[in-house]
């Protein structure tokens, strides 16, 4: 991978990372104010304007930020693979 698309793949990376536990922390704290209500499947993501929707959506556009950043490394890295390299040796016989 070209140190470029790394440093944005792992720069994106991070940012998700952070963006993730600052939602997940949001939302066990929402779980203190409706105990019982919090099952296995279901997520509270708030009203519109709310805390825990920016935190959300904050989250969500990491995540399409690190997908788009690791199709553009995939792609870096398949066109590095497919170029050919052509090594010419010039013999001078005279």
């Amino acid at each position: 991978m070209a140190s470029a698309s790394r440093r944005l793949l792992l720069k994106t990376y991070s940012a998700w990372i952070e963006a993730d536990a600052a939602f997940r922390a949001a939302q066990s704290n929402l779980a203190g104010f409706f105990p019982g209500r919090q099952t296995h499947l279901s997520v509270q993501i708030g009203n519109r304007g709310s805390k825990v929707r920016q935190l959300y959506n904050a989250r969500q556009r990491a995540l399409e930020k690190l997908q788009l950043a690791r199709r553009q490394a995939l792609l870096e890295r398949e066109a590095r693979r497919r170029q050919t390299r052509v090594n010419l040796l010039l013999v001078y016989s005279g």
